[in-house]
């Protein structure tokens, strides 16, 4: 029949073809393809089509090598990490202030805040100050008092000062006490300082601060927001020369940050992104004009201050920087920056995520200065109150460094009032004299503490009460040396990281912890922090990496002088040849438009050309191969009843397969059988009978078509099938005991439905015998009927291993040395005879397969360990060593009737020795 259906549909492919080849001319040819061309080119026009084309421009990014990234930007970021360790949010401006005074000190290029300080804050109280910094003030102040009192009655006891003089001292304390009281009021008032003012002060003291503008697209602003417009206007807008029709965006007004905070600014930028239909950001627009004035993009408006702030002219499809002085150049040049038909510049994105792509410091590190800077200087006061008749020295030492970190405040101070370089010049050299000095005091500690310690502890006479105080002291300041000292190595450590990371840098502050919602997608990213993409404006220049998005007129030019070429050129060649040169110019359109991106960093869009090409190919062979289609479906659907699926593909792909014969080919094959399924059979009537085989034969032929197997044949109840033909594969052993495996589990499952629904009156159980090893497969029969089917001496053994289950008493898994050897390590074996089964002479091993090995626990591991050792013994003749392991193992397990089997047996040979010469092999006598 298979030969029959075979014959019907070569003669009825040979008609169809040789009549649609016919058909097949020139001049259709071309009609197709000018047609398809027409249509796909028109499709430009719908959005939807354009946001295809932009995926495909984001493979080709993606497909472009990886190039170095400018190295003199670097992210500040306001991360987990810094907001857990300043413990509030939204942070005090203040923070911001002090991070700003830090980039001064260490030379930064520019200060670029993606934060919007659009709204005044509030006098409030300063949650960090008012935790942190006014307890220590308050320590510290104290500590002069106790400092100054403890020296007074110090020296009065030791009879320094008569009674009669002690009212002069204390007048001194009274005075120091009042200067105190006004330092702590002083301190106190911090606590609701202006932050805005203090923020503007910094910003202006820096010189290099770029703030935040929020162009309107909807509404005009009103009120006080409306009147910071002429500050904006004045203070940020950039000379733009108009070319042509340039776009400018539709903006209605701009929302500057407040007036303070824009006075102390050296210049502003907008912040709005652009983000394409399909939510991706792959363009951004770097110039926009709001009511007659231009402002530039927040990361481009820095780029061009520090580029001089060069003339910019604004023209169709391009943007150009005149003439400026590029780092490395010899002479200005122009920059010029290709645009898209919106007026937008494509951005040449990383693609590592923003955690990887170019230089992040957290702002932890900024508050750990702060911090460590003020633990200095508390360690210092505490160590103004040490007992000067123990260590003379040590209290006035650390006053006189504390004096110079007041003097370093009191400048700082003094630098931010009145925006004076030179005072906040003298606050760093004092601040710095003050560490030194530190450090000169902590590596002459031992002088400080360490020898008068020593001198007093001579003095014997002193009594045990001195000298505990002194050891107490001793290990008090001792101990305030030891904070300082790590402390301040941490302190110059970060210093020095700071300084040599931000030196010459521009740096860009903004929002990156969890909290935030600042975050957008990329063509290379699901999400990608949105402050990243100054970053990107500011390389994607400076590089000169810029990408020019070509118009939709050169896609179609492309399709134009592609498509009918390929098509009518092919069409006078055989069917085989002329989808090979099809699919050759469906390839080479992508090919042409990705050279050119590699090549020039032009984007023409493949996407019209690819489909004109695709439709008018498929449209031609559609066609051809109608008629051709529609009989390999009903040769499929003809064989489906009797052949695997890998076989139908093979006979449609090649009907000379349909052919007599066969090859040698290495396969496993497994044999399956339902014990007593006769008494089974007796006891139901036919159509019962049949439901439960065609049951349970669906049930375990799926399991093996799962795992690329080939059903041979039926032989009532038993399953005869093969691995690793049609199709070789590799693993034809392993996928074999898979499914015996599977096959097993899902005997376990089926027996559970069929005696709730009473379908059988025994539960079903499978034996299973699996072999590999060289076979002939193909079709064998006649000319008239024929099987794909199997055969040799390894088929054989297969066969006879599924009934040796019984002999043996299996759990129903035999496989065979060779396929235990093929199929390794991930299965779980028990080693059973080897053996000779009927009709065939050469002994095999034996293995009862169990179960994955993955899957074993302790005890079923040291059960196999005893199998083991008492198979050993058994082959050895020590049978009644043998016996007494394998009895042990029916006690651990009643159900393991193989371990029962072989107890029987070495009892049997402890009463009847087998013969002298005995190789331990079984002559089984049945099938």
């Amino acid at each position: 029949m298979a030969l029959g259906v075979c014959g019907y549909f070569d003669a009825k492919i040979r008609k169809l073809r040789g009549i649609l080849e016919k058909r097949s001319t020139r001049t259709f040819s071309a009609i197709t393809a000018f047609a398809s061309v027409i249509v796909f080119c028109l499709l430009y026009s719908v959005p939807v089509f354009r946001l295809a084309e932009n995926r495909i421009y984001d493979l080709f990014l993606r497909l472009r090598p990886s190039r170095p990234r400018i190295d003199n930007v670097v992210f500040l970021d306001v991360d987990d990490q810094a907001i857990a360790h300043v413990g509030v949010f939204p942070w005090p401006r203040t923070i911001m202030a002090d991070t700003l005074l830090r980039l001064k000190e260490y030379g930064a290029e520019a200060a670029i805040f993606d934060i919007e300080y659009i709204d005044k804050s509030p006098t409030q109280v300063d949650e960090v100050y008012l935790r942190r910094g006014l307890p220590a003030d308050f320590d510290r102040r104290f500590q002069e008092i106790g400092a100054n009192a403890a020296e007074l009655l110090n020296a009065i006891g030791a009879g320094y000062i008569r009674g009669e003089d002690a009212p002069e001292y204390i007048d001194s304390i009274t005075d120091i006490i009042a200067a105190v009281r006004d330092g702590l009021y002083r301190d106190t008032i911090r606590i609701t300082r202006n932050n805005d003012e203090y923020l503007a002060q910094a910003s202006a003291l820096f010189g290099k601060t770029w703030a935040t503008l929020n162009l309107q697209e909807e509404f005009e602003l009103t009120g006080e927001q409306a009147e910071r417009r002429g500050i904006a206007e004045a203070r940020f807008s950039y000379p733009v020369k108009i070319e042509g029709a340039a776009a400018g965006g539709g903006n209605v007004d701009i929302l500057a940050a407040i007036p303070s905070f824009m006075e102390s600014a050296a210049g502003a930028g907008f912040t709005n992104i652009t983000i394409d239909r399909d939510g991706i950001r792959r363009r951004i627009f770097l110039a926009q004009n709001v009511n007659g004035h231009w402002y530039l993009q927040l990361a481009f408006a820095p780029l061009m201050a520090k580029l001089g702030n060069p003339d910019i002219t604004l023209g169709n499809g391009k943007l150009i920087i005149q003439g400026p002085m590029l780092p490395g150049k010899p002479a200005p040049e122009d920059i010029v920056i290709p645009l898209d038909t919106d007026g937008a510049m494509l951005l040449d994105w990383p693609k590592e995520s923003y955690r990887n792509s170019y230089s992040h410091i957290s702002f932890v590190r900024f508050s750990l200065l702060e911090e460590y800077q003020a633990h200095i200087e508390e360690y210092l006061s505490s160590l103004g109150l040490a007992n000067r008749g123990f260590f003379p020295a040590v209290a006035p030492e650390a006053g006189s460094i504390l004096a110079l970190f007041e003097k370093a405040a009191e400048e700082k101070a003094r630098a931010l009032a009145e925006r004076s370089d030179s005072a906040f010049t003298r606050s760093l050299a004092l601040r710095d004299e003050g560490l030194s000095k530190v450090r000169e005091f902590i590596e002459r500690w031992p002088e400080y503490i360490e020898a008068p310690a020593q001198a007093l502890a001579k003095d014997a006479e002193n009594g045990a009460a001195l000298a505990a105080s002194l050891a107490e002291e001793y290990q008090y300041c001792q101990t305030l040396f030891a904070y300082m000292a790590a402390e301040l190595q941490v302190l110059e450590e970060t210093a020095a990281y700071l300084a040599k990371a931000l030196a010459g840098k521009m740096c860009i502050l903004g929002r990156v912890d969890t909290g935030t919602t600042d975050i957008g997608v990329n063509p290379f990213h699901g999400e990608y922090v949105n402050v990243g993409t100054h970053a990107v404006v500011l390389d994607t220049v400076l590089s000169r990496s810029f990408i020019r998005p070509l118009p939709v007129l050169w896609s179609a030019l492309l399709a134009f002088l592609l498509v009918p070429a390929f098509i009518t050129g092919s069409s006078g060649f055989k069917p085989g040849l002329r989808i090979m040169l099809g699919i050759c110019g469906i390839l080479l359109i992508p090919l042409c438009s990705f050279l050119v991106f590699m090549a020039g960093g032009a984007y023409a869009g493949p996407l019209g050309p690819l489909l004109a090409m695709t439709c008018a190919l498929v449209v031609r062979e559609t066609i051809s191969f109608i008629g051709t289609n529609r009989e390999k479906l009903f040769l499929h659907s003809a064989f489906s009843r009797y052949l695997s699926p890998q076989v139908i593909s093979e006979l449609i792909a090649d009907p000379s397969k349909l052919n007599l014969g066969g090859e040698k080919r290495e396969m496993t094959a497994i044999f399956t059988d339902i014990q007593g399924f006769s008494t089974i059979s007796e006891k139901l009537d036919p159509v019962e009978l049949v439901r439960l085989l065609n049951r349970y034969l669906t049930k375990m032929s799926n399991i093996i078509m799962e795992n690329r197997g080939t059903i041979d044949k039926y032989e009532g109840d038993a399953i005869i099938a093969f691995f690793g033909a049609p199709l070789y594969q590799e693993e034809h052993a392993k996928l074999a005991c898979r499914s015996a495996l599977a096959m097993k589990k899902a005997e376990r499952e089926l027996n559970s439905i069929i005696m709730e629904e009473k379908l059988s009156p025994l539960p079903l159980f499978t034996r299973i015998g699996i072999n590999s090893g060289d076979m002939v497969v193909g079709n064998m029969g006649t000319e008239n009927k024929m099987d794909y089917t199997i055969m040799g001496n390894a088929v054989n053994i297969a066969a006879r291993l599924e009934g040796v289950n019984k002999q043996y008493r299996t759990g129903g898994m035999l496989v065979s040395e060779y396929t235990h050897d093929q199929a390794g390590d991930e299965f779980l074996y028990r080693r059973l005879d080897r053996v000779r089964v009927v009709g065939i002479n050469t002994p095999v091993r034996l293995y009862e397969l169990l179960d994955l090995r993955d899957s074993i626990d302790t005890e079923k591991a040291a059960g196999i360990s005893a199998w083991e050792n008492a198979i050993d013994l058994f082959e050895e003749k020590s049978f009644e060593k043998a016996e007494a392991i394998f009895t042990f193992l029916v006690k651990k397990r009643p159900e393991d009737h193989t371990a029962q089997f072989y107890a029987d047996r070495c009892k049997r040979y402890r009463q009847s020795p087998p013969p002298e010469g005995w190789d331990g092999v079984n002559n089984l006598m049945e099938k």
